[in-house]
């Protein structure tokens, strides 16, 4: 038995929002069996944003329960099942804040559709409801709002019930949450960690790329992630296989080259890294005045060192190089470059990187190839 959800929020800071709109639908595999739907009070303001988009306004709300009174019916409609949401995280995550704030612990076994349809719809060109649904032909009214996307949901899901024929996938994609206890397989990994610093990439069974990270402190970093209980952390555990680590020496290396490959390499889930790393910034004038330079921090090891480099004043990659004579001509720094596609989020980290100077040195290229000549 399954209870397919949708939610409306206040939007706002992260784990400050609230619940302004609720649609529950009890399905047997087949058939609807039961549904709750309903306005609730946030007793705060909603984002503009959130009021544009989904067109429910605080106005509406000052009548409507508040989620205590109806929590307990809230309870009663989800026992017994597992829930099912078009990106989990989010319902799962909101509902769980919503019962910490009347004291009680919130935890189901849950499935996220978008994780499925990834897995048994792979040639669809986006995975948001909206487009998603068009694609398969199926009607979506009221689109963000909660009974309208719900029921969208469970149209989907009769679709994904039918094409695992066998049932492995969605037992596979099933999130349970047991408690925070790391398995033995888990241990061993983390255990035989020689690298700290880098990006890190997590396989299925079948050696598919299901999740990447970084971390100035992986082995720390693991451990959280395999004794977490929240939405992402217990897919990874659930599915992991394998582990590889590329080293970075330095953690904003690691970030770049995370977010590069993120988009690059597109692995099927992805913890949101915290957008405050990136969020937009001004472009530094020091880059205009300087046009061709590297900015230099530390390397893999004591004798490394890393550079991003900038040309014409636009970003283009990263690499590594021991003595400047490494570097002192086109050539040779193209030769070590790994170029990276500037997007909005990878320049506005580097912006900040540099508008708060956290690197070690500055060095305009024409300084470097003074040297060329040197080998």
């Amino acid at each position: 038995m399954y209870t397919i959800v949708d939610l409306e929020a206040t939007g706002g800071k992260f784990n400050e929002e609230s619940i302004i709109e609720i649609a529950i639908y009890r399905f047997d595999g087949v058939s609807i069996t039961d549904q709750f739907i309903s306005l609730v009070n946030p007793e705060k303001e909603i984002h503009p944003y959130v009021e544009k988009l989904t067109g429910i306004s605080s106005r509406m709300l000052k009548t409507a329960p508040r989620f205590h009174e109806i929590a307990k019916r809230v309870i009663e409609i989800t026992s017994n099942t597992v829930l099912v949401a078009h990106n989990a995280q989010f319902d799962y995550r909101i509902l769980q804040l919503e019962f910490k704030r009347l004291g009680f612990d919130f935890s189901m076994k849950s499935i996220c559709t978008v994780i499925l349809s990834q897995e048994l719809l792979p040639d669809q060109q986006s995975y948001k409801l909206g487009r998603l649904s068009r694609s398969l032909g199926i009607p979506i009214k009221d689109r963000h709002r909660a009974s309208g996307d719900a029921i969208a949901t469970v149209e989907l899901f009769k679709i994904l019930l039918e094409k695992d024929i066998n049932h492995e996938i969605i037992k596979k994609s099933i999130v349970e949450f047991p408690g925070e206890k790391m398995d033995n397989i888990f241990k061993e990994v983390i255990e035989n960690l020689k690298e700290n610093t880098g990006v890190f990439y997590i396989y299925n069974e079948k050696r598919e790329l299901i999740y990447i990270d970084f971390s100035k402190d992986i082995k720390n970093k693991l451990i959280r992630l395999f004794t977490s209980k929240k939405f992402i952390p217990k897919y990874v555990q659930n599915n992991f296989k394998t582990l590889n680590v590329h080293p970075t020496g330095n953690v904003h290396i690691a970030i770049i080259k995370s977010l590069q490959e993120i988009n690059s390499l597109k692995p099927k889930i992805n913890n949101n890294i915290d957008p405050k790393i990136f969020s937009k910034i001004s472009k530094p004038s020091i880059i205009d005045k300087n046009s061709d330079f590297v900015i230099i921090f530390s390397g893999k090891r004591d004798s490394d060192k890393s550079f991003i480099l900038f040309k014409n004043s636009i970003l283009k990659g990263y690499g590594y190089f021991q003595l400047y004579n490494n570097i002192n001509s086109e050539k040779k720094i193209n030769s070590r470059l790994v170029k990276v596609d500037s997007s909005k989020r990878v320049k506005n980290y580097v912006y900040r990187l540099i508008s708060e100077k956290r690197y070690k040195k500055l060095v305009n290229l024409k300084e470097i190839y003074k040297f060329s000549n040197i080998e």
